[in-house]
């Protein structure tokens, strides 16, 4: 997390019930991760043992283990997360307001109108979005945890089928989210600045349109409206593409990881791994962490993204 958002909580006074949130939340995937597991390789060991009679029992045994775990993050998030969300909105809002109006008139005459506008409703989204909204900080965090135990019971089983996936996906994970999305977030801030000028100029528009037509400005304004308008297009297709590439990166390195491991699984059957049930777990681990690695990634993308509007909201509560 940004140490400015850090910041910004400690400011607010929410640091510590949004730890406890965290807390809270962090273990689901994992846990989820384990049922699944465990559930496929007994449900095809009882196959390959002939004990057919016996699947339904289990099925129902982990059916009960799932409702249990969903259940409990379904009242986390419903309950918890959503409160901690209303109040966060709230207090930001109210603290932002009280700035404005402790200000004198000349740090008012800092920013525009349409900035201080910007800053008091979209930037103050953005920054609820980096850490709460899906795929952002919550969800990367709790992919994360699902990466580091998901690798751990992946070294256990099998060390060496653990050193194939993470050849394949370190680099790829270093060119998609470092490489490739390290400039999205000024991309961003650039974007949500041509904003606040864009409502600048669509302010006379609607105040002073008649102003406007006597003095002959129309050309003038819509003239500014098309290239501040044409900046935010700009600047979000630069990040776009970044995104996509990103995409792609993630993608491929999913499939490669998986034909490789498939691959060494092969070779090992009879002798390191015992049989294909045993394998079968092996690849759901597998994928845990490359779906674990893809969240994290996309997580990062959007939490750059949204960035932009927990710095433009640090500089006002901030200081």
């Amino acid at each position: 997390m940004d140490g400015r958002v850090i910041r910004l909580l400690k400011r607010l006074g929410l640091w510590k019930s949004f730890i406890v949130i965290m807390l809270l939340r962090a273990p689901f995937d994992f846990l989820n991760a384990v049922l699944g597991a465990n559930m496929l390789e007994s449900f095809i060991r009882l196959i390959e043992n002939g004990e057919e009679d016996r699947l339904l029992s289990n099925f129902w045994i982990f059916l009960l283990f799932t409702v249990l775990l969903f259940g409990y993050n379904v009242t986390v998030w419903s309950t918890i997360s959503i409160s901690f969300e209303m109040r966060f909105q709230r207090v930001t809002r109210m603290k932002m307001l009280e700035v404005m109006l402790q200000s004198t008139q000349q740090d008012m005459e800092r920013y525009s109108a349409g900035d201080w506008i910007s800053r008091l409703c979209t930037d103050i989204d953005k920054l609820m979005d980096y850490m709460m909204s899906p795929v952002n900080f919550m969800h990367g965090l709790i992919a994360t945890v699902n990466l580091v135990f998901s690798s751990i019971v992946l070294l256990v089983i099998n060390g060496k089928l653990l050193a194939a996936a993470l050849i394949v996906m370190v680099p790829f994970f270093i060119i998609s989210s470092v490489i490739l999305i390290r400039k999205i977030p000024y991309f961003r801030l650039k974007s949500r600045e041509s904003y606040a000028r864009y409502t600048n100029w669509m302010e006379p528009i609607i105040t002073a349109g008649d102003v406007i037509n006597v003095f002959e400005g129309q050309e003038l304004v819509l003239q500014k409206v098309r290239e501040t308008s044409e900046k935010i297009m700009r600047d979000n297709m630069k990040a776009h593409k970044r995104s996509a590439w990103s995409s792609f990166f993630q993608i491929f390195s999913g499939n490669l990881g998986y034909l490789l491991l498939l691959i060494m699984g092969n070779v090992m059957m009879g002798k390191e791994i015992g049989d294909f049930a045993r394998l079968t777990k092996i690849t759901q681990y597998r994928g845990e962490m490359m779906r674990s690695v893809m969240i994290v990634n996309t997580c990062l993308n959007r939490m750059r993204t949204n960035l932009a509007g927990a710095v433009r909201v640090d500089e006002i509560l901030g200081e």
